[in-house]
C-alpha cells in the first residue's frame, strides 16, 4: 500500500468514528455517508475482482469477517426513539470505537507486514495458490463494504423495530424505499 493508500483509510476510519461516536441523531444523510464513502473507495479498488479458487475464497473471507465486525458493531451501539419527536437516537461508546480500530489495525497490520514483515511467506503462498496480490486488497474493501452496509442496515432496522423515524427528505430516491 501507498502512502495515500494508509492515509484515504485513516481519514475513512476518522470519518465513520466521528460520524458514529457518542449520542446522535442521525438522518438518512449521516447514515448513508459512511457507506457513499465506502462505495467511491469500492469502485475505484473493485473494478475487476481477481479470479481463481483461493482468490475467492480469500475475498469470501474478507465478506465473512466484515459481516461479522457490522454484526458486532450493531450489538455495540444502542438504538432508541427520542420520545419527544420520535426521532433515531443511537448511542456507541468505547467498545464501539475499540471494534472499529481492531477492525481497521486488523488490516493496516496485514498491508504493513505484507511488505515488511511476511513478505516472503506470502509470496510463496500467492505463487503457489496462483492468488494476484489485487485478492488482498480485495478482500479487504469487501470487509469494510460488509461492516458498513451491516451496520447501517441493522441501525435501519433497530429503529424501525424501536418505532424511530429517520428523516429521508434530503435524499429523494431514498425516500421512496424508506415507506
Amino acid at each position: 500500500m501507498s502512502l495515500g493508500d494508509y492515509l484515504l483509510y485513516t481519514g475513512l476510519f476518522i470519518a465513520i468514528l466521528a460520524t458514529q461516536l457518542g449520542t446522535r441523531r442521525p438522518d438518512a444523510r449521516r447514515l448513508l455517508l459512511p457507506v457513499g464513502i465506502v462505495a467511491g473507495v469500492g469502485f475505484k479498488y473493485l473494478k475487476e475482482i481477481p479470479s481463481g479458487t483461493t482468490a475467492h475464497l480469500i475475498e469470501a473471507a474478507g465478506l465473512a469477517v466484515g459481516l461479522l465486525f457490522g454484526l458486532a458493531s450493531i450489538a455495540l451501539i444502542q438504538v432508541r426513539r427520542d420520545p419527544d419527536d420520535s426521532r433515531l437516537v443511537t448511542v456507541a461508546g468505547w467498545p464501539y470505537a475499540a471494534l472499529w480500530t481492531a477492525a481497521m489495525a486488523l488490516r493496516m497490520g496485514f498491508a504493513y507486514g505484507s511488505t515488511h514483515w511476511f513478505t516472503h511467506s506470502l509470496a510463496t503462498f500467492s505463487a503457489e495458490h496462483q492468488v494476484a496480490p489485487e485478492t488482498y486488497g480485495t478482500a479487504f474493501v469487501l470487509m469494510v463494504l460488509a461492516m458498513i452496509a451491516v451496520r447501517t442496515v441493522g441501525v435501519l432496522i433497530r429503529a424501525r423495530m424501536v418505532g424511530a423515524t429517520v428523516d429521508f427528505s434530503a435524499l429523494g430516491i431514498a425516500r421512496r424505499f424508506a415507506r
